[in-house]
């Protein structure tokens, strides 16, 4: 599709010169003309043009005034300024306002030719950019129920570490989470059942319908199904100002909603467990654990039982559990940054657990055990072989924990078996290290015309991108970027040189999908803009 120029000048042989340049050379059409300010505002209300050429002095209304406002109407517009005055405080003036940058007058057709193919490729490289967000964003917005129901698991099974993630998330997701309830359901089979193959087709339809209920209740829903343990996990939310009452109410009235209709058309029972209420997101784990021990309960009961679990009738254990986040976390603390910030947060760890109990060693030595395999598990990358690798940590560390009387006790052992861990993985690391950046730039250098990011080392190697940047620096030299855009731009050199492709072309082949930052990292690379680095060749 061809650009669209928009023309400003009040000396009439100026302006049917600029009709009569060459724009379908370089993909363009005048759209429109104007003789002054005001009459150009008029024909903007029309049509929205993609480049502005306007002469600064102009009766009724001056090309400055002009061009700021056409600004305001259409940022995107890029502006361009004919003018008699070479004055860096004029430029300067008119950049403020929106100019992208300025022709002298009187106008040389080659410096015009020029301008014309560059600002129609950035032009073109700046649509496809918006194209691509606007792709993404309605892409994202078909995803959003799916991205919400994995949201929902990760938040129930303690999968995302730290409170700020978890909010993150939410907004993201345009998710308020101020007090909720967490409900776990399981279907009790009745007399009719779908064959095996048929299923997921009732799970996924049955979830859809729970919700629906839920929703004719006022109640806005996270829903999950755990085909593990065919239990439905839904995370009820309220606004804060909802009295307490009201909300469980409404969580009950809606279960039983649930089990009448599950009961008349699938010919089954429905039991639940509920939560008790909570205000702190974070909780989602704790809360999801209540709700599936009361669901669980609920076995002995009967059939269509709501049991929420301030109602259970036995002497409550002291519980305390290390989330699956908070565990990786710590673990990528230990191997990857110093010890100091993992004792740190191992403190942070046991902060909530009780000052004694069994829990606590269980959870100590699941802990133990998840960080004893956690580098061996990442062999292929890092090269720990078996035969470096000391057992007797792990079973010295069962034995030790198990004879610990309190939870400080249990952490000074901790802190001494990870101590030992730690040494035991440094051994030899300075050849891991190096291998490891060999691999690491190798990757680079594959993948350099991708849309390649720290993101994707740190998934692909299993280290954090602190822990990379300071590997890259130590045996490198080189930031991540630095290397980046060495390795793009020698195959840009080459590109140039072969002078088969435009410019755009090039940028996209090694990687820049943004055409403006390409020119900008050019220039600062090279002190020269691409097309005069062709001359030199």
């Amino acid at each position: 599709m061809e650009l669209q120029v928009m023309i400003l000048d009040d000396e009439y042989i100026i302006l049917d010169g600029l009709c009569s340049f060459p724009w379908s050379d370089y993909g363009y059409q005048v759209a429109a003309t104007a003789k002054n300010g005001l009459e150009g505002l008029e024909k903007l209300e029309h049509i929205k043009p993609d480049l502005i050429l306007t002469d600064v002095r102009m009766p009724g209304m001056d090309g400055l005034d002009f061009a700021e406002r056409a600004h305001e109407m259409y940022p995107d517009t890029v502006i361009v300024i004919l003018t008699g005055y070479d004055s860096f405080a004029y430029a300067q003036k008119a950049i403020t306002i929106g100019v992208k940058e300025y022709l002298l007058k009187p106008i040389d057709y080659e410096e015009l030719k020029n301008m014309a193919a560059r600002l129609a490729e950035e032009i073109h490289a700046k649509k496809d950019e918006q194209q691509e967000v606007r792709d993404l964003q309605k892409y994202f917005n078909q995803s959003v129920p799916e991205l919400r129901s994995k949201f929902a698991g990760n938040l129930l099974y303690g999968r995302i570490q730290g409170k700020g993630v978890v909010q993150e998330q939410a907004k993201s997701l345009k998710l308020t989470i101020e007090k909720y309830i967490v409900c776990v359901g399981r279907k009790v089979v009745g007399e009719k059942q779908l064959h095996e193959g048929d299923k997921w087709i009732e799970e996924f339809a049955c979830i859809n319908i729970f919700e629906e209920i839920f929703n004719n209740y006022n109640i806005q829903v996270l829903s999950d199904y755990n085909t593990a343990t065919a239990e439905y996990n839904f995370i009820l939310l309220f606004a804060k100002e909802e009295e307490n009452q009201k909300c469980m109410d409404l969580a009950l009235q809606a279960c039983g909603k649930i089990q009448e209709e599950v009961e008349r058309y699938l010919k089954a029972y429905m039991n639940f467990g509920i939560s008790d209420i909570s205000e702190d997101e974070y909780q989602a784990n704790a809360q999801y654990r209540k709700a599936q021990k009361a669901c669980r309960q609920c076995i002995y009961l009967g059939a269509n039982i709501i049991l929420k679990y301030e109602d259970l009738q036995y002497e409550e254990q002291k519980d305390f559990v290390i989330t699956p986040g908070e565990r990786m976390h710590f673990m990528m603390t230990l191997f990857q940054e110093s010890f100091e910030k993992a004792e740190d947060e191992l403190r942070q760890l046991f902060a909530k657990a009780p000052e004694d109990g069994e829990a606590v060693k269980f959870a100590a030595m699941d802990l133990l055990f998840g960080c004893m395999k956690f580098p061996y598990t990442c062999a292929v990358d890092s090269e720990i072989h078996n035969k470096n690798w000391n057992f007797s940590v792990l079973q010295d560390g069962v034995k030790r924990i198990s004879q610990c009387e309190t939870t400080e006790e249990v952490l000074t052992c901790m802190f001494n078996l990870f101590g030992t861990l730690i040494k035991q993985n440094t051994e030899g690391s300075d050849e891991r290290n190096q291998k490891r950046v060999q691999s690491i730039l190798s990757y680079i250098e594959k993948n350099f015309a991708t849309d390649i990011s720290m993101d994707d080392l740190t998934e692909k190697f299993h280290v954090s991108r602190t822990y990379i940047s300071r590997l890259l620096k130590k045996y490198a030299g080189k930031s991540f970027l630095e290397y980046l855009t060495d390795v793009r731009f020698k195959h840009v050199e080459k590109l140039i040189a072969d002078d088969r492709y435009k410019q755009y072309e090039i940028a996209e082949m090694v990687g820049y999908k943004d055409f403006g930052y390409y020119i900008k990292v050019f220039k600062k690379r090279y002190g020269i803009t691409p097309n005069e680095f062709r001359k030199h060749i």
